[in-house]
């Protein structure tokens, strides 16, 4: 009887064995990017949307917008929204309550992005949205001036 169950054990020690390297070897699915390239891309998708800027082309801009801008082509789009400038700001994003889109250039239509949702990058941009809005001045819309030539070729 002792060889038998030896025998028994050594079997259902191999299976066990076999089976914790089949499921050991396979592959787990990799869980879905959070971040992808955007082809074309629509401010209006954002919820809330934070627009930092440090050059802002001709873009649609919905009335809810906060707007924080270092230099713009036209002023008259501006008007009407919560806006304020900034001299300080070196990059375009485009923050919102559940995603943001970076941007690789100017805010203008069409430029190459990335649409995000890691939480942890959405927490740093609102971040600094934030610190810049506190530091930035209101930007006063009597005046005649309504564009201001950014330094280099945008269109």
């Amino acid at each position: 009887m002792d060889v038998f169950s030896l025998i028994i054990g050594f079997i259902i020690g191999v299976i066990l064995v076999g089976l914790a390297i089949e499921i050991g070897s396979k592959k787990s699915t990799p869980a879905g990017s959070a971040s992808k390239k955007a082809k074309s891309w629509s401010i209006s998708e954002i919820s809330n949307p934070k627009i930092m800027a440090e050059y802002l082309s001709d873009v649609e801009l919905p009335k809810n917008s906060k707007v924080i801008v270092n230099t713009y082509k036209n002023k008259e789009m501006l008007a009407g929204l919560d806006v304020k400038e900034h001299k300080g700001i070196k990059g375009n994003f485009i923050v919102g309550d559940d995603r943001a889109l970076i941007l690789s250039g100017p805010i203008r239509k069409d430029e190459i992005a990335f649409w995000t949702v890691e939480k942890e990058i959405i927490e740093k941009l609102n971040q600094e949205f934030d610190e810049m809005w506190a530091e930035g001045e209101k930007i006063d819309f009597d005046k005649n001036q309504y564009t201001r030539p950014f330094p280099g070729k945008v269109n």
